[in-house]
């Protein structure tokens, strides 16, 4: 294949991080002399952690009663201390540097022993999630890891992230291209380490830079509160730190912008990030001045400032008679056949790229951490992370084509039957009939049948696509559904913060998909149309044409021309051994 390969990356304004106080206070300058009262609403931020000095004198003015989940053995290593001294110190730079006022931060202290859930497989730890939901928390911190996922613990994230909690972890100190979790889990936001270099900014060397990474945070030398005494004070560097300041930070936004959702406050995170080209640092360091830009934006148009909607390209080609490439954009990587075998671009860690024995390759599939394929015999195989078993397909045959999700895998048969990995078994979709097409979120599985409606299942589905009808196509992702029908228009539900879903005005599309918030059409005359987040300008495809394919990912779309041109439109995958 001829890879002409053009990547457009929307750089973040460029700006004076000197400027920006929450991004390089390291030391104790959070005094709250001369500061007016807090005018927000208070937020709770829970921190999951080692036992927590609520006597020392740094925070024993913002600690509510809490409770203890472990075995046996009190957890005291002052970890938990510290952690929660990022969490109020960055909360109160945050609201003396953008509101000149008091912080409006409540730590809920919750003392866990990671190591039991060597013990009792996260039972304590999932214990310890629901009990912080419970209470109210808005935030919750976990600045810990392990390297096993655990599906307890993941269901508590996940019900608490449907009421709207913010979950913030620790990326890991390890300086590996390596998930640990809670970080790994779908849904949680993954916070690295950045350094400061006279006003060179780059990841902090022991800092974690996997693709999971959301975020970067400053994590090195900071002065917190040392639990040796309860006036002592000590320098911290790490990665819980970094976590710890971002919860107090994001916290504080959440206080100060109340008719936000926390979710959107959360986006306007990470579309206002300083970008860094380099690997494992998802969206950049955190641009709070910015970032409070946004959001008063936000505050009075509902509608994020970044969202976009391509216009119409006129120009004309046949579609028609043209092979279509098998080409499948994940998270990190892009997975093609070429002469019946699997080619990897892009990430290949996690033994994603471990295909070098596949042979008669039929159909390839890309996620967020695995590749999956399909053979001659309609057999199909996986490489890559194995969260929930989503890699295993033990008694799967006659396998027509397969959907990637990041905690699940579903197959349909060439008799419109329904294959699922474990994530999602207990919903039933093995009893749906006559589908023509799967597509999956991370917490759903939408099916087109025969008749063009279209059934949708799994945790907490609220995107109804009950009324949908002569659907012939659809795609998904974890917050949004489109279809097309069979006069080619497209119908979409789910989150429309970045207007991703107003596509009355799409027509003649042959094929659409959906990425973090934005979709992106494919038309008969070979035109693209995109609509919703405009990050890194994914959604500007105006210059596209005779386009025969696309397919989309989280922050990119890979669209191939009837020249076998490649384009890339967003931020693919940045590897330092190569860039």
């Amino acid at each position: 294949m001829n890879l002409k390969t053009i990547i457009l990356l929307a750089m973040c304004l460029i700006f004076n991080i000197n400027t920006v106080g929450i991004i390089n206070s390291t030391d104790l300058t959070d005094s709250t002399e001369n500061l007016k009262e807090a005018e927000g609403q208070d937020v709770i931020i829970a921190v999951i952690d080692s036992k927590i000095n609520t006597e020392h004198e740094y925070l024993k003015d913002s600690c509510i009663e809490g409770k203890s989940f472990i075995l046996n053995e009190s957890n005291e290593t002052g970890h938990g201390t510290a952690v929660s001294g990022a969490v109020l110190k960055y909360s109160r730079i945050t609201a003396k540097q953008l509101w000149n006022s008091k912080s409006n931060i409540t730590i809920l202290p919750i003392e866990i022993n990671v190591l039991d859930i060597q013990t009792d497989y996260g039972y304590l730890m999932g214990k310890a999630i629901q009990y912080a939901v419970d209470q109210g928390a808005s935030v919750i911190n976990m600045s810990f890891s392990s390297s096993n996922p655990s599906i307890y613990v993941y269901e508590k994230i996940r019900s608490g992230i449907e009421k709207g909690v913010i979950f913030i972890s620790a990326a890991g100190n390890s300086g590996l291209n390596i998930y640990s979790f809670p970080a790994a889990y779908d849904g949680v936001i993954s916070i690295g380490s950045h350094n400061n270099d006279n006003g060179k900014f780059s990841r902090s060397i022991f800092s974690n830079y996997n693709d999971d990474v959301d975020l970067l945070m400053v994590g090195e030398k900071i002065l917190l509160p040392d639990d040796s005494e309860s006036t002592g004070y000590s320098e911290k560097t790490g990665t819980s730190y970094s976590s710890g300041a971002f919860s107090g930070t994001i916290g504080e936004l959440i206080s100060n912008y109340p008719r936000l959702s926390t979710k959107h406050i959360m986006y306007a995170l990470y579309d206002t990030a300083f970008s860094l080209e380099e690997e494992g640092c998802g969206y950049g360091i955190l641009n709070i001045q910015k970032a409070k830009e946004y959001l008063d934006k936000l505050n009075n148009k509902e509608l994020s400032p970044i969202s976009y909607s391509s216009t119409q390209n006129l120009i004309q080609i046949k579609t028609e008679n043209l092979d279509i490439p098998q080409v499948s954009a994940g998270r990190s990587h892009i997975a093609s056949i070429v002469e019946s075998k699997v080619k990897i671009a892009g990430n290949k860690s996690s033994n994603r790229a471990g295909v070098g024995n596949w042979d008669n390759i039929t159909k390839v599939y890309a996620g967020n951490d695995n590749t999956v394929a399909v053979n001659l015999n309609n057999i199909p195989m996986a490489t890559g992370y194995n969260v929930f078993n989503k890699n295993i397909f033990r008694g799967w045959t006659n396998i027509k084509s397969l959907t990637l999700s990041p905690n699940f895998t579903a197959g349909l048969t060439n008799d419109g039957k329904v294959y699922v990995t474990e994530y999602l078994k207990e919903f039933g979709v093995n009893n749906w009939n006559n589908v023509i097409q799967l597509c999956s979120g991370a917490h759903h599985l939408s099916g087109v049948l025969q008749n063009g409606s279209v059934v949708t299942s799994g945790y907490n589905i609220q995107m109804d696509t009950s009324s949908w009808k002569d659907i012939v196509y659809a795609a998904s992702s974890t917050n949004n559904i489109v279809g097309i029908n069979k006069y080619g228009k497209a119908v979409a539900v789910g989150d429309n913060f970045y207007g991703q879903c107003d596509l009355k005005n799409w027509a003649n599309l042959v094929s659409v998909d959906v990425g973090d918030g934005f979709i992106v059409g494919l038309k008969s005359n070979g035109t693209v149309v995109a609509k919703g987040r405009n990050i890194y300008d994914v959604c500007q495809v105006e210059d596209l044409k005779n386009i025969i394919y696309i397919d989309a990912a989280d922050t990119y779309f890979v669209a191939i021309d009837n020249q076998n041109n490649v384009f890339i439109k967003g931020k693919f995958f940045i590897d330092n051994k190569t860039k």
